[in-house]
């Protein structure tokens, strides 16, 4: 079923590291002084005979603000067929990248702002290039796991409190972690896979915040290594529900310290894509949901996000993409594990990779069990009971890709 012709695909790469003395954000704000590993930017395009199409860019950054994504989606939908709304524009949420809008913004300087700029036009290039290399091809999906990489920093502390323990070498933390790799394969005719996304869950923080180098983190050594054995020609990272999970070692100085975690990952995807199976085939649809939410409590100090006061309303959205039995849905913030499985369960479809850090980013995602506990990453969720909001807007988004 999955070798029916009908989809083309397209896959693009381009370098978006930007100069040494910017500022890079995901914890306080802090001045580059070198380069530790380049940063890059994939967009894989996919489209069918009947005139669907979408559009996935990934990235080493920790994300962008909306009115940037809509910025890029316009020079896009300018440069190429595709809709603005069907393109997705995540970032690995790396925090030894450069700094956007919401992150840090008084702290930019003439550098980031010309970095930031060049960055939109870099970023619908690429999509442009993904548009033109599109040629037959199919979907292949498999999945393994890596538990031993990452750990839920959630802990229950002794006065009973819950609050964050990044730091867990041995794996003690009992909070829930789903380990699922997922891998979609792009396979053409001939030769290797022209493209491998890898999608798991987990912060890309093994560097902390002493570190002063410009890194992709673990992602872009996963990359690196799967590329160098001959994986597939190009490599795209897609973190999932990473919100909650940590690296066991994690906020550390200097490139041994990601190096080692992403070509531990490796270790574990390589010998899974033997396990590829081609998806059954069908149309390419995408709908861009909307999503409107009234805050119940204040955005704290330093957090640059739209609608910060209680009552205010933050205009967002949820998208999902679908190409034959397989689904994107993309969400626009720090997604916690346990939604992983919950999205799937409501995908129309058998596979469903999930995105998160999209398109905006308003903050946490928790669950309801997570939001009653509190702590750190419930504080930066905009909505008490978020949970129902969010698997509500996302179910209306996968209703609209639904056979």
């Amino acid at each position: 079923m999955g070798k029916k012709p009908g989809l083309e695909i397209g896959v693009a790469v381009a370098d978006i590291t930007p100069p040494v003395g910017a500022i890079m954000v995901g914890y306080k704000p802090r001045q580059s002084t070198a380069l530790g590993h380049t940063l890059r930017a994939e967009a894989l395009v996919v489209r069918d005979s009947g005139g669907g199409a979408w559009a996935l860019i990934t990235s080493d950054t920790i994300g962008y603000p909306r009115g940037y994504v809509q910025d890029v989606r316009r020079m896009i939908a300018a440069r190429t067929p595709l809709a603005a709304e069907a393109v997705i524009v995540s970032g690995t949420h790396t925090h030894s990248g450069p700094a956007t809008s919401m992150f840090g913004g008084e702290e930019l300087k003439p550098l980031d702002v010309k970095y930031l700029e060049s960055l939109k036009e870099t970023l619908a290039d690429l999509v442009a290039r993904a548009w033109a290399d599109a040629a037959p091809g199919v979907l292949e999906v498999a999945y393994t796991k890596a538990p031993t990489l990452g750990s839920n920093r959630r802990v229950k502390l002794a006065d009973g409190t819950w609050g964050n323990e990044w730091n867990d070498p041995d794996g003690k933390h009992p909070g829930f972690f789903d380990p699922t790799v997922m891998l979609v394969g792009v396979r053409r005719p001939a030769g290797p896979l022209a493209a491998l996304v890898v999608a798991y869950g987990c912060h890309p923080v093994v560097l902390g915040p002493s570190s002063l180098d410009i890194s992709a983190d673990y992602p872009g050594y996963l990359k690196d290594e799967l590329e160098r054995r001959g994986v597939a020609d190009t490599v795209l990272f897609v973190n999932g529900g990473g919100a909650n999970i940590n690296p066991r070692v994690c906020i550390q100085v200097g490139p041994e310290h990601p190096k080692r975690m992403g070509e531990a990952l490796a270790g574990i995807v390589a010998p899974a894509v033997a396990n590829l199976k081609p998806i059954a085939a069908g149309t390419v649809r995408s709908r861009q949901e909307p999503w409107n939410i009234v805050r119940t409590r204040d955005a704290i100090k330093g957090q640059q996000s739209p609608g910060r006061k209680t009552g205010e309303t933050i205009a967002t959205e949820i998208q999902a993409f679908r190409a034959g039995d397989l689904s994107l849905v993309s969400l626009p913030g720090e997604l916690f594990s346990e939604y992983q499985g919950m999205l799937r369960e409501a995908s129309p479809t058998e596979h469903t990779v999930v995105v998160s850090l999209a398109n905006d980013y308003i903050g946490y995602f928790p669950t309801d069990e997570a939001q009653a506990q509190g702590a750190y990453e419930t504080n930066m969720c905009p909505a008490a009971e978020f949970e129902g909001l969010l698997m509500g807007c996302a179910r209306k988004a996968f209703g609209a890709i639904a056979d």
